[in-house]
């Protein structure tokens, strides 16, 4: 288990596809410093060819330091999970890649972050450069620990968005079995909560803003670019 410094408040922020720029403007502009910032996913990591991603990596790592700010993110569907996982792992001294189940302490708090989720447009998009076939949620129980919070990309079935909008089923007519993946993994977030019990879980990936608490649990959905804290 990873130990946080205890000196340095957790923010997290949503999906922002690789929009560093963006992301930056957002980071200065309510003039965040000395923490951590930590993505729930999809931060567009792996849709550059490999020895200029590492270069832009070490540059962001360069830009974070200047703030003080450890970047942290766990995989969503739009990252390579390549650089997520073992030692091709992306862990330096201001940007991380969170892998999978990895379980991190705060203030004597327990965060577990699990990553992945299924793109509906997946039909469209090619196999090792806009689409990795292991982006999905990777269900391992044996790894799963009773935490405080749980970080993840996608949500149970019972959190926002509880049905499918139009552009989902548009996207089925093309790939048949995608309903009944989007339906399956949901479920297995379901069955990953009776393991976790969080008291509070952040998660992305449907673009939008959202929070209630659900059985003792506050789930929180953060938009593009949204950043939360508990401060």
């Amino acid at each position: 288990m990873k130990t946080l410094d205890k000196n340095k408040p957790i923010y997290y922020i949503g999906d922002h596809h690789g929009d560093w720029e963006n992301l930056f403007r957002v980071v200065n502009r309510i003039k965040l410093e000395h923490c951590y910032l930590i993505s729930v996913g999809d931060s567009g990591i792996g849709f550059r060819r490999q020895t200029e991603q590492l270069e832009n990596i070490n540059n962001l790592n360069e830009r974070f330091k200047k703030l003080d700010i450890i970047f942290m993110s766990i995989r969503g569907n739009h990252d390579d999970p390549y650089y997520f996982k073992g030692d091709s792992r992306i862990c330096l001294d201001n940007f991380e890649l969170i892998e999978d189940y990895s379980i991190y302490e705060h203030n004597s708090k327990q965060i577990q972050f699990i990553g992945g989720a299924t793109s509906i447009d997946r039909s469209k998009r090619m196999e090792g450069i806009s689409y990795w076939s292991g982006e999905g949620l990777n269900f391992n129980k044996d790894k799963l620990r009773k935490v405080d919070t749980l970080v993840t990309h996608t949500a149970p079935p019972w959190c926002f968005p509880k049905k499918f909008n139009k552009m989902v089923y548009d996207w089925a007519k093309d790939d048949s079995y995608l309903l009944e993946e989007l339906i399956l993994e949901r479920e297995v977030m379901g069955e990953i909560f009776k393991v976790c019990q969080p008291s509070l879980h952040l998660y992305g990936h449907f673009h939008d803003s959202w929070n209630k608490e659900i059985n003792d649990c506050k789930h929180i959905l953060l938009n593009i670019n949204e950043i939360w804290s508990m401060i």
